[in-house]
């Protein structure tokens, strides 16, 4: 029975990183500079995208399932956190990707989220405004923008760690 639910967790934990991360290599490599090219239709778009098709809500979903599985078959392949699987060639490579998943996910959801929040709302304080942004919204909006990117490029840099060495984990034998 263990072997059936280990089975589902890693097509969990495998289709719900495939998701979070595609999604989020996809959102810095290409949405947001493409967003970036429209001009004014930028943040239309961006409404939209977040608002309506709720990106937001789709990056804490796969996140978390991809994380909460993860946790689980970390647990059950390191037989409770043994030392000796933690050392070894696997164990490192596991952990590794576990720790930049991990950072990836922190950082999303303390930084990343609630700063894309405070951009949308003002977003959509300039929207029913009617006018362009006063001198501190343009400020704050410019400031928040600087920010996420940052955190954004991190973000994309620990996935695509936790990507390689989660992919090559198994095959580390020294």
């Amino acid at each position: 029975m263990e072997i059936y639910i280990i089975l589902a967790l890693r097509i969990l934990h495998v289709v719900a990183g495939v998701l979070w991360a595609g999604a989020a290599i996809l959102y810095v490599t290409h949405v947001k500079p493409a967003v970036q090219l429209i001009g004014p239709a930028g943040p239309v778009f961006m409404q939209a995208y977040i608002g309506r098709r709720k990106y937001p809500l789709f990056m804490q979903a796969t996140s978390i399932s991809c994380v909460g599985a993860g946790l689980i078959m970390f647990w059950f392949a390191s037989g409770g956190l043994s030392a000796s699987w933690l050392l070894s060639g696997p164990g490192i490579g596991f952990t590794i990707g576990s720790v930049a998943g991990l950072l990836s996910f922190f950082l999303g959801m303390l930084f990343i989220g609630p700063r894309s929040k405070r951009l949308g709302a003002l977003g959509q304080a300039v929207s029913a405004a009617g006018g362009p942004p006063s001198a501190a919204q343009a400020e704050e909006m410019h400031r928040l923008e600087v920010e996420i990117t940052r955190y954004e490029n991190l973000e994309f840099g620990l996935l695509a760690i936790a990507l390689v060495t989660m992919a090559t984990a198994r095959y580390w034998y020294f």
